[in-house]
């Protein structure tokens, strides 16, 4: 049910997400432009991240993944070591809408989505791979030391204040 509940959200974020981001006859100048730069003032620009006692704060990226993904906060999420190198919850393909995939190499901290089975990744280790996924953004912590020898752990993401 809490699934359900989730997806119908994200659709209506979609949804809203979308309207804000068409143009408008005047070349985008006019009203929407206005209403995206008022969306994005208003979006939260950082995240706390809280795994049993310890805070972590990241810095966000400004798009629709992110976006949407903002609107379930506070949330917390029973993510799962995966590769020895990331954390990982797996909403299923789809949650999460995508404007901006890259598939470079990543930074340790990096928080993205990857998009084929719609999980939300906190990448605590380098190991070189390139992958294609939606940057989310990046903990300004030592993600390393937090989530290196943890399996499975609840984080909760919340806005920070």
């Amino acid at each position: 049910m809490k699934r359900i509940g989730m997806l119908l959200l994200a659709c209506l974020c979609i949804t809203v997400l979308g309207a804000c981001g068409q143009s408008t006859a005047d070349g985008g100048r006019g009203q929407g432009q206005r209403h995206e730069a008022a969306a994005a003032g208003d979006m939260p620009r950082r995240v706390k991240i809280t795994v049993g006692t310890t805070e972590l704060f990241a810095d966000l990226e400004d798009n629709v993944a992110t976006q949407a993904w903002l609107q379930t906060l506070p949330v917390t999420l029973p993510m799962q070591n995966l590769y020895g190198r990331e954390m990982c919850y797996r909403y299923g393909a789809g949650f999460l809408p995508t404007d901006e995939l890259r598939s470079d190499g990543y930074a340790v901290g990096d928080i993205a989505y990857w998009p084929p089975r719609g999980s939300l990744v906190i990448l605590y280790k380098q190991n070189g791979e390139r992958f294609e996924r939606q940057p989310m953004g990046h903990i300004d912590g030592d993600a390393e030391a937090v989530f290196s020898h943890a399996d499975t752990v609840d984080v909760t993401f919340s806005a920070a204040d």
